[in-house]
């Protein structure tokens, strides 16, 4: 599908610093295990109920050290949320691509492992990514969002290379469709209630899509895109900055 070239909301209060000291509530498919180290095979210390809560002592690398009852240990990052998945919306209608005006950067890219810089322009139902320094005509954009009532495409502007063609609604837990040329896939829509904490800070209520092949896309409201990893869990993009115009 050609992407053309040719809403606004307030910025999320989740652009914020990465998860520092405080309460949170485990966020996961089931139990997790507590460990004695940052190390996904380290010594397993405690079991931690799902939807209950820790005290997050630091975060650092994808991992964070809590207290759980009276054990001290480490659990995934990602497996956490500042907001009780029961509160949380679980079915999201829209509101996934950029607001006007911010500046994101990403390292590793989208299609470069090199570190990027965009501007971001709305129109209607586009919204572009401008990378002004990444090729001759700084005018055209690099990628483009186009977002409606019916669902939300993503991927470089005037070609048919996709990263995200799914329908609205996103219901947390069913599976939805990748419009993909020539097969469509299958697409679990595997949250849309936890706090995922990226090198630009933490998101709260991010949308994750989990691909057949168990590569994911995280989107975060008013943001886009915030990380996409390979089906055995390699970061291919991560945001690391995000700035509002002055």
């Amino acid at each position: 599908m050609l992407l053309l070239l040719s809403c606004s909301y307030a910025l999320p209060s989740q652009i914020a610093a990465a998860v520092k000291t405080t309460e949170m509530v485990v966020s996961a498919k089931g139990d997790i295990f507590l460990r004695a180290k940052p190390q996904q095979n380290a010594v397993r210390l405690d079991t931690i109920k799902n939807h209950s809560t820790v005290t997050v002592l630091s975060s650092s690398n994808g991992w964070s050290y809590v207290q759980a009852g009276k054990n001290k240990g480490y659990i995934y990052t990602s497996a956490l949320s500042k907001i009780s998945p029961k509160a949380a919306p679980t079915i999201v209608m829209k509101g996934l691509t950029p607001i006007n005006g911010l500046i994101l950067t990403y390292e590793p890219s989208f299609i470069s492992n090199e570190k990027e810089t965009f501007y971001v322009e709305k129109e209607d139902d586009f919204t572009y990514l401008y990378n002004k320094k990444s090729h001759l005509y700084p005018d055209l954009s690099n990628y483009t969002y186009i977002e409606d009532n019916e669902g939300l495409m993503m991927g470089v502007s005037s070609s048919d290379f996709i990263f995200v063609n799914v329908p609205y609604p996103l219901k947390q837990g069913t599976h939805t469709t990748q419009l993909d040329y020539p097969i469509d896939q299958k697409v679990l829509v595997e949250s849309t209630t936890k706090t995922i904490t990226v090198k630009a800070g933490s998101f709260r209520n991010v949308v994750i899509l989990r691909y057949s092949n168990g590569s994911r896309e995280y989107l975060a409201k008013g943001i886009g895109i915030i990380k996409s990893t390979s089906g055995n869990g390699r970061v291919i993009t991560e945001l690391v900055s995000v700035k509002a115009v002055k």
